[in-house]
Parts: C-alpha cells; structure tokens; sequence
C-alpha cells in the first residue's frame, strides 16, 4: 500500500468512526426523550442493528432504534454517511412517510423539510404525526 493509499484509509476510518459516534448520540438523546413514554407504557424502544456498506468507508454495523406503539411503529433509519450538503443523513420513517435529517458537525442534526435543528418538541411532532399514519 503507498502512502497515500494508507493516508486515505486512515481518513475514511476517522470519517467513519465520527458518523458512528453521530449516530450513536443521536440513538442516546432519543432514547432520553422518550423515556416518559415508555414509562407510561405507550412507547417501547428497541435497538436493532444493521449492516451498512458505503462506497470510501466499506461495511460497517450501526444501530437503528425501532419505536413501537400499540399501533405503529417508527424506525430511526441511518441512511448514509454520504449525504448531499451534509455529513450523513437519518430518516424518521414509518415506511409510508419519512423525515429526513441531516447532521452537520456546526449545526448537529437538522430537518431536511424544515431546516430546524432536532429538538424534543420537532421530534415529538414529527413522531406522533408518523405513529397516527
């Protein structure tokens, strides 16, 4: 391998290891919120974990959290760490409607719709919406 090839892969592996870590606070702020729901019994969060394989960074495995109501359930999707005018994108997605959010190293992760940063209150909103669908 050159030097430049074992620079690039040093690169793609940092590249990685920050979308897992972006991942992974946004799964722990999510479960945070929701906790009062899953207290009262009208959410349960599950984590489940899913391959992804990228061009640059290869296969990786990263969890996907799975909110489940009576009725519905609610999947926070990564997408992909390659996303348009961002660093990577998560969809909020019930399979018939999604929300898009991509996540900036600036502005942390922001609704693609919108353009508001993820709140409670806006991930409230857009949940519900997605588990009466």
């Amino acid at each position: 391998m050159t030097e430049m090839e074992e620079t690039g892969r040093i690169m793609n592996q940092q590249i990685l290891e920050d979308w897992i870590s972006a991942l992974d606070a946004l799964n722990r702020q999510i479960k945070q919120w929701v906790v009062d729901r899953e207290q009262r019994g009208s959410l349960t969060v599950k984590e489940v974990p899913v391959t992804k394989n990228e061009e640059y960074i290869g296969s990786y495995q990263v969890k996907m959290l799975v909110l489940l109501s009576k009725n519905n359930h609610v999947d926070v999707c990564p997408v992909g760490r390659f996303a348009l005018g961002a660093i990577g994108r998560v969809d909020l997605t019930n399979y018939k409607k999604s929300f898009p959010f991509l996540y900036s190293s600036r502005k942390g992760w922001v609704s693609l719709d919108s353009r508001k940063p993820l709140t409670e209150t806006l991930f409230f909103e857009l949940l519900d919406q997605l588990l009466v669908d």
